[in-house]
Parts: structure tokens; sequence; C-alpha cells
């Protein structure tokens, strides 16, 4: 089932028109720029605390949505959580502190303690506030085919989207699979729903070929701050970002598909952590341009691209002027610390032949399939940086589409090893043409 997305651009291509993947402007008064994480766990599946608490850190920390994405559930109906016993203090002395007592019901079922879960619309009542905090239902559609894991993120549904577990589904069927019943969720409520690919490299499940082909989908995590997610490869593998440059070289030229876009998530599953931030809040995000702070509005927004991700450089300007073919972006500054704008994109035309790279064998014994090598220098190249805090860049006619990062030289949140430096940066759409 073709989305809404893939149909517009099917138009815009078949009649030739310029192609813009986002028309932001941070100059137009009836957009406003909105803060959010789209991938979040609570203990609904394999975070460590409540839905309630959870929601409470986003909102104190000035984020104006977030979606609740725990695994293959949603936060509805009566549920009891049995808390480990290094887990019970600190998740009721935290919501204790913060509510009050008798906030959370607590029952002991064979001498463990165990809570009973807030539903979201619970959790809506409590903290949502209009036009400043909003929840937008979600979750981690999370299966294992062939041993491999692949995980993607509908955002802005309202019932539970099950995929069974079948261990003979190939990867690429496991992504046909997810995008049906997101997209025929969206369809009979009438709603957006926008659907991402989650961490790649983790266990490298999702190849950059595979990603290209999943017709539907509309984003994916090029930054994902939780362990084991390999955001810059492993040497053999390359980084999620050439991954999603090579994926949408291969849609725009010669698929025909509109591009993905990249989000950075949290992905977050630990909050009594401390200063030790790895899994935990409050690294990796987007800001997503929108006239409203409505579920709607948001998820419509990504899905035409309207935002950025970051994690930790922020905008104060980011515009691209459609007629004159210019993309503009400009930094708020942070004292003591500089900044690099670096425009990249692929080519028209870059041959898209590519040299096999041979499969990855895990510690069990499974081929993980490697994204391949592409030696023509057109694709994901630079095209011009520059030091500061601004600049602008013209496109020629030659791009096949152009976005811009934003480097930054301030301390990394944390680096557990030469693979996952979390640099402070920010990485804008692709924007671009297609003749």
């Amino acid at each position: 089932m073709m989305n809404a997305r893939l149909k517009t651009f099917c138009l815009l291509a078949v009649s030739c028109l310029f192609f813009s993947a986002t028309c932001f402007s941070s100059e137009r008064d009836d957009l406003q720029w909105f803060r959010g994480n789209t991938h979040t766990h609570t203990l609904w599946s394999d975070g460590d605390d409540l839905p309630e608490s959870a929601a409470d850190w986003y909102k104190s920390h000035g984020y104006h949505f977030l979606v609740l994405s725990d695994h293959n559930i949603l936060s509805r109906g009566e549920k009891w959580k049995t808390l480990r016993a290094d887990q019970a203090l600190p998740v009721l002395a935290k919501a204790e502190k913060r509510w009050g007592k008798g906030h959370v019901e607590t029952r002991l079922i064979d001498g463990k303690k165990q809570v009973r879960l807030m539903e979201l619309d619970e959790v809506r009542e409590l903290l949502e506030e209009p036009g400043k905090f909003i929840m937008i239902e979600g979750l981690e559609m999370t299966t294992d085919p062939s041993g491999y894991s692949v995980h993607t993120n509908p955002m802005n549904i309202s019932a539970l989207l099950e995929v069974e577990k079948n261990s003979d589904r190939t990867v690429q069927e496991e992504l046909a699979l997810h995008e049906s019943l997101v997209h025929r969720h969206e369809h009979k409520t009438g709603n957006p729903v926008f659907w991402q690919a989650n961490h790649p490299n983790f266990k490298f499940a999702i190849t950059g070929e595979q990603l290209a082909a999943a017709r539907g989908l509309e984003g994916v995590e090029i930054m994902n701050s939780s362990s084991n997610c390999f955001n810059l490869g492993d040497g053999r593998r390359p980084s999620v970002e050439r991954i999603w440059d090579i994926a949408n070289t291969i849609r725009l030229e010669r698929e025909g598909l509109p591009p993905i876009y990249g989000t950075a998530t949290d992905d977050t599953h630990d909050y009594h952590i401390g200063d030790y931030v790895m899994n935990a809040p409050g690294t990796s995000w987007v800001m997503v341009q929108a006239s409203e702070l409505t579920a709607n509005a948001i998820t419509a927004a990504m899905q035409e691209g309207q935002f950025y991700a970051t994690t930790g450089v922020i905008l104060s300007k980011l515009v691209f002027d459609e007629r004159n073919r210019r993309l503009t972006v400009e930094v708020e500054e942070q004292a003591g610390v500089n900044y690099r704008i670096e425009f990249k994109g692929s080519l028209k035309n870059a041959s898209l032949e590519f040299e096999p790279v041979d499969d990855v064998i895990d510690n069990k014994g499974l081929a993980h399939p490697v994204t391949g090598h592409y030696p023509d220098a057109g694709i994901g190249m630079t095209f011009h940086e520059t030091e500061g805090l601004k600049a602008a860049y013209q496109l020629s006619g030659d791009e096949l589409y152009v976005r811009a990062v934003i480097h930054s030289d301030a301390p990394p949140y944390f680096k557990y090893d030469e693979y996952s430096d979390l640099e402070q940066k920010a990485w804008t759409q692709p924007v671009g043409w297609r003749d």
C-alpha cells in the first residue's frame, strides 16, 4: 500500500517538478520549533522507570513531546510489574518525592513487590499541557527474523500493531510486513503515522540496500545513543550516516522513491544511573517545525522532513529557499564552543556499482549481510564546509540532494569504544530536486 508521502513524491517526479524534501523556514510566524524524543522505554517493557517518571523527566528538561515506544506493547490496560530488588528503592523513592506517598499502587506477590503501571491516558492527564507538552502514542515493533534484530517505530498510532514472530522471514520481508501494518493503520484511521527503522547497526541487522528497498520507510535513526548501536560502524561495516547516504542515493537515483529522513533518539532504558549517560535520557533528539503542538501536526511535519536531528547543537536559523535553491544554516552559539558546517550529499548520476562485502559472522555463528562498498566519490560527498556560526550552500544543479552536518568541539557525552564517540552535532534533512 502506497502512503501519502510516497504518492505525493511520485506525482512530483512524473510532473518533473522541483522536489524539496523539506520546506522549512525559521522566519515564518505560523511555524514553531518543538523538541521531542521518538524512542523511549519504560517498565512497560525493558526500561527501568515508571512511564510517568520517564515523561516527567522529559517535560522538566524542556521537551515538548515524547513518544513511549515499548517493545510490542502499548501502555493500555492493567499491568503489574515485578520490580527487581535494585529497582524498587529508586523507582518508588523518585515517584514519592515527585507526587507524594500513595501515588504508586503496590502489592506483594510471592514475596516480590509489584507496581501497577499507569496507562498512557493517565500519564497524559497527569503531565500534558496544551501548547507545552504532549504524549504521542507509539511502540517499538521488535522481531528477530533468522536471528537478526529488526526493530521499527511507528509514531502516532492508536492500536497495537502485532507482528507474529517467524524465524523464516528475511530482513526485507520483515520490513515489508511492518510497513504493511503501519500503513494499513494509517489508512484506517486517517491520521499520519511516521515510521522509522531503529538502530540499523544494532547487531548489524539492516543494510543500506535493505533500507533503500523499504518503499514506505520515512525515517531511520542516524544517531541512537543507547549502547551497542555502532553509529560509527565497526571498521568493517560502515557508519549509519554512510548507510543513510547510500540508501537515499539508491532511492532517489534508481528507485524514484522519496528520501528517508534522519532521526536522533535516546532509546532510553536507564533513568537511575547518575552521571553515567549511556542509555539515559537527554543526549539525542529531534527538533520539529510545525504549526502547532499536536500529535497530528508533529507527525505530519516529520513525514515531510520538517525537522532536524541533534545531539546538542541547536539551530537559530534553518531555511531552504526552493526558488533560489539555497540552503542556509545558522547555529545558536554556546560560549566557548567552535562550529564547523559541512554541506554533504550525492551527485546526480553517481554510479551505484558496488563491490560486495563478505558477510560478518557473529559470536553465535550467524552471518550478517554488510552494506556494499560503493567506490563512487559522488555518494555522500562533502560539497563545501566552513568554520563559524552560519553558512549557506547554493545548489548548482549537479546535486541529487544536499544536507548539512553541523559539528562542534563541545566535549562528547560519552565514549565507550573507538566507534562510539558521541560528538555534539546536528544533521539537517536532504533537500534537492529531480529532473
